[in-house]
């Protein structure tokens, strides 16, 4: 099925399942609430889109909870205190892995990384040699790419003194001039840019990436969470979810002024800082059977570097909803 299709599909049986709703198939077993967990990122956008239209009011209060406390996401929805949450994809596989019952929903933000340098431009890798590079967690993400990209490309990553510092703490360093380099998720990446007329733009780590992975440049980053018991108790709220949360996605891509709007009024974060953000983010979703190969492809290259970033194995078929 075309991702066209696909989208029209789910979104139909969005409405058709809305509309059961309202007629009052589901009403009377349906929660009070439901609780969604995400950190003020792109892809909280549809759900907090979701949650100011109101347009599950009349049956079910919608609470979008932004926060960057992943770790209180995890402890939460492994006790049922919050029905789907926003994180890592590589997290979601780690927790499954380690029996916290979860589905992968969709993949939804497509690595928006990028190198940092201060007062030069690096050309190539080898240019990091012998200087620093702050990453946000040892064994994170980031930490998987800088090291992925560097072996890659000939650099053996004990030539550069990687430094562990907290987002966003670590980018103020860098604007100090404590630190030679970063990596930097939008829209880190821009806000760093714009107030520290020092620095550079040196790699587009999406592009990196495609040079190793048949020329793609998308790294599946952020997804989509629910709970089992929250999914098999209310299938039909699950399928709302996904299907209103494509939605968001679509609408924001194909209104790109109010993604900057509600992302700055949402996250605190300056207009013209965050359509220089915008330009450099890939919040898409795609086909289930595309998704899978390239989520497969990530972990295992994650697997020869940092097995345990998703619990040591690739998560089975189960994983995906």
């Amino acid at each position: 099925m075309g991702k066209i299709k696909l989208y029209k599909f789910v979104i139909i049986l969005s409405c058709l399942l809305i509309s059961s709703l309202f007629l009052g198939n589901f009403v009377n077993a349906a929660p009070q609430k439901i609780v969604i967990q995400t950190p003020p990122v792109p892809a909280a956008l549809p759900l907090l889109r979701m949650e100011s239209l109101g347009e599950l009011d009349n049956f079910i209060d919608l609470d979008v909870k932004v926060s960057s406390d992943h770790q209180r996401a995890i402890s939460l929805i492994s006790k049922n205190e919050i029905d789907f949450m926003i994180t890592g994809a590589n997290v979601g596989a780690k927790i499954y892995n380690k029996g916290i019952d979860v589905k992968l929903v969709n993949v939804n933000t497509w690595a928006i990384d990028y190198l940092l340098t201060n007062g030069f431009k690096a050309e190539q890798w080898s240019d990091l040699e012998g200087k620093t590079l702050s990453l946000p967690l040892k064994g994170g993400p980031l930490d998987f790419l800088a090291r992925y990209l560097l072996k890659a490309n000939q650099v053996d990553p004990e030539e550069v003194k990687l430094i562990y510092r907290p987002l966003p703490n670590g980018a103020k360093y860098f604007m100090t001039g404590e630190v030679d380099s970063i990596i930097l998720p939008e829209p880190l990446v821009s806000k760093t840019l714009t107030q520290n007329s020092n620095s550079y733009l040196s790699f587009d780590i999406q592009k990196e990436w495609a040079k190793l992975n048949q020329g793609d440049e998308r790294v599946p980053f952020v997804g989509l969470f629910v709970g089992e018991n929250f999914m098999k108790e209310y299938p039909g709220l699950t399928d709302i979810i996904a299907g209103k949360f494509i939605e968001g996605v679509n609408y924001y891509n194909n209104n790109p002024k109010e993604a900057v709007s509600d992302a700055s009024k949402y996250f605190n974060i300056p207009k013209p800082i965050m359509e220089q953000a915008w330009n450099r983010v890939n919040l898409n979703i795609y086909p289930e059977s595309e998704s899978k190969e390239l989520i497969n492809n990530y972990f295992n290259h994650i697997l020869d570097i940092y097995p345990e970033m998703i619990g040591g194995n690739l998560p089975d078929e189960e994983f995906y909803y």
